[in-house]
């Protein structure tokens, strides 16, 4: 469970990278990968990676609690993004969610 949210993560942070060509401005919609599930997929893949972590450490406290607050701060950070985008872009994917694929 680690590996996929690491791989999802930097997948996602790529894109994120990449999403201007240099000397563009502008904010453009993220596309590929799990951005096509959720506004949010570098969040996820984080979050993810905390959950698998405390998983592997089979629910050690300070893992669970970490895995928790993550989820919470970083979940809400990518609520605000998804909020942001279909504000912004009146073309932004209506099937998207904000940080869980098919849920949230």
């Amino acid at each position: 469970m680690w590996i996929c949210g690491f791989i999802i993560n930097n997948h996602s942070d790529s894109i994120l990278f990449n999403l201007r060509k240099p000397g563009e401005s502008g904010y453009r919609i993220p596309r590929g990968g799990a951005f096509e599930f959720v506004s949010g997929a570098n969040f996820f893949g984080e979050i993810v990676e905390w959950w698998g972590l405390a998983i592997a450490s089979n629910f050690q406290l300070p893992l669970l609690c970490f895995a928790i607050s993550t989820s919470l701060t970083i979940g809400s950070r990518a609520w605000s993004h998804h909020k942001w985008y279909l504000e912004k872009f009146e073309d932004y994917p209506k099937n998207r969610k904000a940080v869980i694929p098919f849920i949230l």
